[in-house]
């Protein structure tokens, strides 16, 4: 059975995040229990082999094109009349004898809406909802020569609290490292990581447009994340690690 990154995103995210359980995992998304234990603790990961596809019994095309209906009648329609997750759910089950659970139908609703809306990153957060990233630049003595090193800085939004590791260059290896060492440090994973349009996390595109590059999206499959993008020219957006680069 072959997996796609964003079902076990979706595994990882249900087990690590909701705390469901594994036999719950595996009758909503319609996977075998076997499967689901094999990929809820990250030991393993589906695009380590290739093996038979097969789609979720439970998240079809006509349900996709369900809810995708349900959000672009909300564009004409009052705020108070649009949809919420929990009344697509209840139309489809409704409508279509869906047989799912809520929380797929709002993880589906979620992904999808940003579509059909502009989005705007909050400014005010609550615990472990979400952390800034940016790279900055310093000059150091190294060997006695000044030496321009690269500055990876995440920091919480809530506590403001940082976390800054330098090195020699911004690719992708140091991308990827600096957040683990990060993790590290701060003893965990915050729900949300917050960036500009950088090229490696961003294959093309920018803000909600933007689509990330498939090594950056099997990482934060992998440790369970959301992302946010900043809009073009909205800084402000990630202004506490910006202020921190400073």
């Amino acid at each position: 059975m072959k997996i796609e990154v964003d079902q076990y995103k979706l595994i990882r995210n249900l087990h690590t995040v909701e705390g469901k359980s594994q036999r719950y995992i595996a009758r909503v998304l319609g996977l075998s229990r076997n499967t689901v234990k094999k990929y809820c603790d990250g030991a393993v990961v589906p695009w380590e082999r290739k093996t038979p596809e097969r789609k979720s019994p439970v998240i079809t095309a006509e349900v996709l094109e369900f809810i995708n209906q349900c959000l672009k009648e909300d564009q004409t329609a009052p705020r108070k009349q649009r949809h919420t997750a929990h009344r697509i759910f209840e139309r489809l089950q409704e409508e279509l004898g869906f047989q799912g659970s809520e929380s797929t139908v709002r993880y589906r609703v979620g992904q999808l809406r940003k579509n059909f809306s502009d989005v705007y990153i909050p400014l005010s957060f609550g615990p472990a909802e979400a952390s800034q990233v940016d790279w900055g630049t310093a000059t150091v003595i190294m060997g006695g020569q000044k030496t321009e090193v690269q500055l990876f800085c995440i920091r919480l939004c809530y506590s403001c609290a940082p976390f800054v590791v330098a090195f020699p260059s911004q690719r992708e290896e140091a991308f990827l490292e600096g957040h683990i060492l990060a993790f590290t440090y701060f003893g965990g994973v915050t729900f949300r990581y917050i960036y500009d349009n950088l090229k490696t996390a961003v294959k093309e595109g920018f803000g909600r447009y933007a689509k990330e590059q498939e090594s950056f999206h099997r990482f934060r499959a992998h440790y369970a994340f959301e992302t946010s993008f900043c809009n073009v020219r909205a800084g402000h957006e990630k202004g506490l690690v910006e202020n921190l680069v400073g």
